[in-house]
C-alpha cells in the first residue's frame, strides 16, 4: 500500500513555513501488504505490493543443479 501523510512538525513561527517545499508536509509510505511492514521498494504480486522480502520468501529457489538432469 503507498499513501501520502502530512508530517508537519509545526516549525516556529519566526522560522516561517517552507510551504510544498517541506519535506514534511507530503511524506510517501511504502507498506507491504503481505507482512505489513513499512518499507523502501514494493512488487507487484498479482493485484498486492509485497516487499522484497516476502516475494523471495514466497519464491521457490532454481537448483540449478536438478535443472541439468
Amino acid at each position: 500500500m503507498v499513501w501520502k501523510e502530512n508530517e508537519c512538525v509545526g516549525c516556529p513561527t519566526e522560522l516561517g513555513c517552507l510551504g510544498s517545499a517541506c519535506p514534511n508536509r507530503n511524506v510517501i509510505h511504502l507498506e507491504c501488504d503481505h507482512c505489513h511492514k513499512e518499507v523502501d521498494k514494493l512488487y507487484w504480486v498479482g493485484e498486492e505490493q509485497w516487499c522484497a522480502e516476502c516475494v523471495l520468501d514466497d519464491c521457490e529457489e532454481v537448483n540449478p543443479e536438478a535443472e541439468l538432469e
